[in-house]
């Protein structure tokens, strides 16, 4: 499912129902999320920030044609990454609501000086040279950090106006804590880096399975629209096929792991038979190590930078 314009690049937010919105960028390049909007009764629920605070400006702008921006007093964080929470200084009248498991995990990814600096380097590993292509074209200028200033865990309804929001506690999946946002009247869900539309999931946290078991409590609550937090809209279906793609790579892990497959060797194999045509087919790498993670291999690389060693390796 897709109501965005066919071949739209410039993001823009989508009505999905009376009371919910999708601001969707519909690329699958790295850094451009999507965002989600819930507005009742005069209140207002934002479903994660943007990368850059002008990019936030740009989701802020379209909210307003909503409803006010002081009427927004709840963001809800899928995850701490910076592609979906570094605008939250921009809303410093909500509160910052995300999982337990996601607050103490923070970002998997870099801060903001950290990917700055990394972005415009000059070194020439490949690690380096990954980072500066897929990065160096945005601007953190004054972004600063915002925690979350409250967290659940499991499962917590929260009101906007006359509609029941739930929140979903996922665990550990893209993250170390994931959470997508279920509005149960409309059969929609908000459900941030737990689906990517188009492309192949990044997986920090080393649980495959969590992955996998992601997928089915999203298809549990009944829903019939997802927002990926990127690409395209999708529906029951196509969260389906993102569940079987990534059972298809744990089976296959778990294989080469019992082999004796060097981690790298199995990353190129598993590219070679399952890159299909979404895009990042080198983000298999970070499937096939959590896949050898839990298949017991010990010596699995974790770290940030390991796992970017590894995706621009197999990109190369």
């Amino acid at each position: 499912m897709d109501t965005a314009v066919p071949g739209q690049r410039d993001p823009a937010l989508f009505s999905l129902s009376e009371v919910t919105w999708a601001w969707m960028h519909n690329r699958t390049d790295w850094g451009y999320s999507n965002s989600g909007l819930i507005v009742s009764r005069g209140q207002g629920l934002l479903v994660d920030t943007q990368f850059t605070l002008d990019a936030t400006r740009r989701l802020l702008a379209a909210v307003e044609e909503i409803c006010p921006l002081d009427a927004v007093r709840t963001v809800v964080s899928t995850h701490q990454n910076g592609d979906h929470t570094w605008g939250h200084r921009l809303v410093p009248q909500a509160e910052i609501v995300t999982s337990v498991a996601s607050a103490e995990s923070g970002c998997h990814e870099m801060g903001p000086e950290q990917l700055t600096l990394l972005a415009h380097s000059a070194a020439a590993d490949k690690a380096s040279m990954y980072v500066a292509e897929h990065f160096g074209h945005f601007d953190f200028t004054d972004v600063m950090v915002v925690a979350p200033t409250r967290t659940f865990e499991g499962r917590e309804e929260v009101r906007v106006g006359d509609m029941v929001v739930e929140l979903i506690d996922l665990g550990a999946g893209h993250s170390a804590g994931d959470v997508a946002v279920h509005v149960p009247e409309e059969r929609v869900v908000f459900a941030g880096d737990a689906l990517f539309s188009g492309a192949h999931m990044v997986v920090w946290s080393g649980s495959l399975s969590g992955c996998i078991r992601a997928c089915q409590v999203l298809l549990d609550t009944g829903a019939e629209v997802f927002v990926p937090g990127h690409g395209a809209l999708l529906d029951r279906a196509g969260v389906v096929t993102i569940q079987r793609q990534l059972s298809d790579v744990a089976e296959a892990s778990g294989a080469y792991a019992q082999r004796g497959v060097p981690l790298a060797d199995a990353a190129r194999l598993i590219k070679a038979s399952h890159a299909g045509r979404w895009a990042h087919p080198e983000r298999l790498f970070t499937q096939t190590a959590a896949g050898y993670a839990e298949a017991g291999v010990p010596g699995v690389p974790s770290s940030t930078w390991a796992m970017v060693e590894g995706m621009a390796s197999l990109a190369s």
